[in-house]
């Protein structure tokens, strides 16, 4: 064999061994990371488990969700900050991490209102007002009128939350702004921290969001009086509103998405959110959202974009009239 059908050969080896090099680079060649700033088991917890799912199915590629709680989600996200952007990293947020955390917090490093980016959005879920099913009243107005004789002989009116800084801790804020009720804060670790302290009788009341929610007001020991959002849930429907009963511009609903460091390139973010939006919308996922205590509700990358930026406004004047400012790391 001659030497230049040698290097004919070896050319052609090589361009061999060149072309499955280049298909791997074709995204995603490699496990991604969904990070999650909360605990197993919580709303964020369960719809990052749907988004990775969804994005297994399609890939065809492991999707590993992370749980890294604390500071209100502030870790997670600037851990999610920090990471290359290469869509290798992404993170299920919200309201409750993705807004609510960056407007109450000082101090924070970075700027994670920019250097996290919106991808998807798969569902809303509302509060729910619950109190423990001992408790007296059995509307909402029942319970205002409660509290406020209560405040009278000088007693302190509790509140809890899953955390300072939370969604729950805010709605809450506003409860006591549109009612001029003085509320003393209650901050608890989770979700089902609170939740258990409000079936106790440890606090007088909590704003909660559903999906947690759903199983201990299923179990009877405590007692919805309203939901937060203007719609009334499907999964409590006997449940009336805050604006049915008297509070007109009371709207409060939580939401949750996938989102991604800045910097990712468009082509990947237009088609994780295309799969992610379509995934979310299938009868399978909106079944597994609504049976979850969600309400199907997407947007795509351009559309969450827009909202997060109203939200972030919104929740920020709240924090501001309540006087919320909290120190990182503080």
């Amino acid at each position: 064999m001659d030497r230049r059908t040698l290097l004919k050969l070896a050319g052609i080896s090589g361009l061999a061994m060149y072309g499955p090099a280049m298909a791997q680079n074709k995204y995603p060649s490699r496990p991604i990371t969904m990070m999650v700033g909360s605990t197993t088991g919580s709303a964020t917890d369960l719809a990052a488990r749907f988004a990775a799912q969804i994005l297994q199915e399609k890939y065809k590629q492991s999707v590993i969700v992370e749980n890294k709680p604390g500071a209100g989600g502030i870790i997670c996200m600037l851990a999610v900050a920090a990471s290359a952007p290469n869509g290798y990293t992404l993170q299920t947020g919200g309201l409750g991490h993705n807004v609510i955390p960056p407007v109450t917090r000082t101090g924070i490093p970075v700027d994670l209102t920019k250097a996290i980016i919106p991808i998807a959005q798969a569902a809303e879920f509302l509060n729910v007002l619950v109190v423990s099913a001992n408790h007296p009243a059995r509307s909402l107005q029942e319970f205002i009128e409660y509290q406020k004789e209560k405040v009278k002989t000088g007693k302190t009116i509790l509140y809890g939350s899953n955390g300072v800084g939370s969604s729950s801790h805010l709605t809450s804020e506003l409860f006591g702004i549109r009612t001029n009720l003085k509320l003393e804060h209650v901050p608890y670790k989770g979700a089902s921290e609170a939740l258990i302290g409000t079936a106790n009788g440890d606090l007088d009341l909590l704003f909660m969001n559903m999906p947690p929610s759903l199983p201990i007001i299923e179990s009877g020991r405590l007692r919805a009086l309203a939901v937060t959002s203007s719609y009334r849930a499907r999964q409590l429907p006997d449940v009336p509103t805050m604006q049915e009963q008297g509070m007109s511009d009371f709207d409060v609903t939580s939401w949750l998405g996938v989102y991604g460091p800045a910097g990712i390139p468009k082509e990947i973010v237009n088609e994780l959110s295309s799969i992610l939006v379509a995934g979310f919308n299938t009868p399978q996922y909106q079944e597994r959202f609504i049976k979850a205590g969600f309400e199907p509700k997407t947007r795509n990358a351009e559309e969450f974009a827009a909202f997060s930026q109203s939200e972030i406004e919104r929740w920020g004047d709240v924090a501001k009239k309540a006087g919320i400012s909290i120190p990182y790391g503080g």
